[in-house]
């Protein structure tokens, strides 16, 4: 399995294959191979992490991720999620069949570890895998309302009444509604919460905005953080 990781990672960093090449020319992604060629694990995963919140469809930073989770931190349930994301968008890749044979072991690793970890780390694990199947149906249904954005259209304004009141009256207030929120998930950035919510992702600071007491780098989302969306007025 580590033979099969190395040739991997030494893939990762010549980027031989054509789609492979181009992605490799990611500012993140390169930041994150020299940190894994210095043995900087912590570093080059935080970079893989901030290069596909940036983008979450670079095939190459699902598979360099899931490398190293896998061997180095044998975080297999997320490994798992991001093999089979690299497979997903580069089907044809020259690859496929070392990443496959990956995937296999971590998926055996994985089985290993729930039968000899003690029942309450069995159930996180299983937990843990259950939320990755539900991220997975989060990130199909996102990819669904992104493609149907363009053609949504906000409801116009009702026109304006009369003058038929008397001046200075003025008609009472509507209450105010509780305030939108969004947790956020595996994936996203400010820019595809803003095109979510506003149809554009242009609005993405007025989200950041918001919520700048629990947001210091608008680049750095934490999954699991609940977000105020401002009215669209």
């Amino acid at each position: 399995m580590w033979l099969l990781a190395g040739v991997l990672l030494f893939a990762a960093g010549c980027a031989r294959a054509p789609e492979d090449k181009r992605e490799a020319r990611n500012p993140m992604l390169r930041r994150a191979i020299a940190a894994r060629q210095a043995q900087d694990i912590d570093r080059a995963i935080e970079w893989c992490e901030k290069a596909l919140r940036r983008k979450p469809d670079l095939a190459l930073a699902h598979r360099e991720l899931a490398v190293m989770l896998d061997n180095y931190r044998q975080d297999y349930i997320p490994a798992m999620y991001h093999y089979q994301r690299y497979l997903d968008l580069h089907p044809e890749s020259e690859q496929r069949e070392a990443v496959e044979e990956l995937l296999r072991h971590c998926r055996v690793a994985f089985a290993t570890q729930v039968v000899s970890s003690p029942e309450e780390m069995k159930r996180d694990l299983l937990l843990r895998e259950e939320r990755i199947r539900e991220l997975e149906l989060e990130v199909v249904r996102l990819s669904e309302l992104l493609a149907m954005a363009p053609s949504i259209t906000l409801p116009s304004a009702p026109a304006a009444k009369g003058r038929s009141q008397k001046e200075g009256s003025s008609a009472p207030a509507a209450p105010a509604g509780p305030p939108r929120t969004h947790v956020v998930h595996s994936g996203e950035n400010l820019a595809t919460i803003s095109k979510l919510y506003y149809g554009t992702p242009a609005r993405w600071k007025q989200v950041f905005n918001a919520n700048r007491d629990q947001l210091s780098d608008a680049n750095n989302l934490r999954v699991g953080t609940t977000l105020v969306i401002p009215s669209e007025e």
